[in-house]
Formats: C-alpha cells, sequence, structure tokens
C-alpha cells in the first residue's frame, strides 16, 4: 500500500542507498479500500521523490485491491513482481514475511505471492538475475513499539540481518506526505515502532 514503504521499509531503503544501491519502490495496490487511490498514489509519488528512489511503480490491478476482506491470488502477486524485477533488473527484492509486519491480509499475499514467484518454473529467467530475496521481520508488539531500542535486540538477536536507518526523521517526514493517512495512531506508530529505526 502506499505509506508502507515508509512506515515499514525506511530503513532498509535507507542502508541501500548507503551501500550505493538504486532503489525502486514496487506498490502492489493503490490503497483505495476508502476511495482515496488517486490522493494516495499523488502521497506515494511525492515520498519516493522524498526518500530518493529511482522509481516508484504503483500498480491498479482488479486482483489486487486494497481490503482486509481481499484475497489476492499468488499468480497475480507474481506476475507483477515478475514484470518489475525484470524492468528495473532487479538483483535484490525485500517484501514483507508470512506475518506482514501488521498482519494486514494484503502484506501476507505479498509474502506468498513473492514465495510463489521464487519456487515457480515460470520465472526462472527473471530469477537467475535476483541475487537475493530478503522479508522484513515481523517481531512481537513489545519488540516491535520500543523503538530505537530495538536495535539492541537486533543487534544481538540477528546482527547480520540488521539495517539501521540513518536518519529516522526523514522517514517520519516520508510518512508524512501521506496526509491522509496520518492519523493520530499512525503518528504515535512511527515514533514508537522499531521500523522508523531498524
Amino acid at each position: 500500500h502506499p505509506d508502507d514503504e515508509s512506515m515499514f521499509f525506511g530503513p532498509t531503503i535507507q542502508a541501500a542507498k548507503r551501500m550505493g544501491a538504486q532503489v525502486h519502490i514496487l506498490c502492489l495496490s493503490t490503497g483505495n479500500a476508502d476511495g482515496l487511490g488517486e490522493v494516495r498514489a499523488k502521497e506515494l509519488d511525492a515520498a519516493g521523490v522524498y526518500l530518493g528512489v529511482v522509481s516508484v511503480n504503483l500498480v491498479d490491478d482488479a486482483a489486487l485491491r486494497d481490503g482486509f476482506e481481499e484475497k489476492w491470488p499468488v499468480e497475480a502477486v507474481a506476475a507483477q513482481v515478475d514484470a518489475a524485477a525484470r524492468r528495473v533488473g532487479a538483483e535484490t527484492v525485500v517484501t514483507f514475511d508470512a506475518g506482514g509486519i501488521s498482519g494486514h491480509p494484503n502484506h501476507t499475499a505479498t509474502y506468498r505471492g513473492v514465495l510463489y514467484w521464487m519456487l515457480s518454473e515460470d520465472y526462472r529467467e527473471t530469477l537467475r538475475g535476483v541475487r537475493q530475496v530478503w522479508s522484513l521481520v515481523t517481531t512481537n508488539t513489545a519488540r516491535k513499539f520500543v523503538g530505537a531500542y530495538d536495535a539492541f535486540a537486533s543487534f544481538f538477536l540477528d546482527p547480520d540481518a540488521m539495517l539501521a536507518a540513518s536518519n529516522p526523521l526523514v522517514l517520519m517526514r516520508a510518512m508524512a506526505m501521506h496526509a491522509s493517512q496520518f492519523v493520530w495512531y499512525r503518528r504515535l506508530f512511527v515514533v514508537f515502532s522499531r521500523y522508523s529505526y531498524t
């Protein structure tokens, strides 16, 4: 969804840019559950520019509608991921894990679709160029909301996979660009969530 790049993947984007990678965003849904798809598309473009990514690809596919009741077919997700990976020559793909960070069914369907893409014979040609596929780790509630302090837990529990934000304030400003979504509980989330820091 438009805003997930800022709310969850910000430290990954900043770390990839620090390593000299070209970062591209693939957003599988316009986030139109409340009829705000066009507004959210503009917000995503603005946040992408602010974060300094090379490109933003927003998918508007009837099979990938935003919503808790929507069932995303793995085939539709895989086809969009494959097309985007081919278009940008992706060497690394980063996605949600099976828990989807917040448990949102669209997030968990994204993980299942990427897994299907990785395992399907239909996409072997694209996958030859992809060296790594990573997933953002869903943590328990206590770790999720200790903010920057989770960096210590991450350092000891999984130091090889920890990516720290270079500037959490930039990520908070990027999230604020999603004005239609920046309601009180998301404001609290970006301050207290580990995903703004690691």
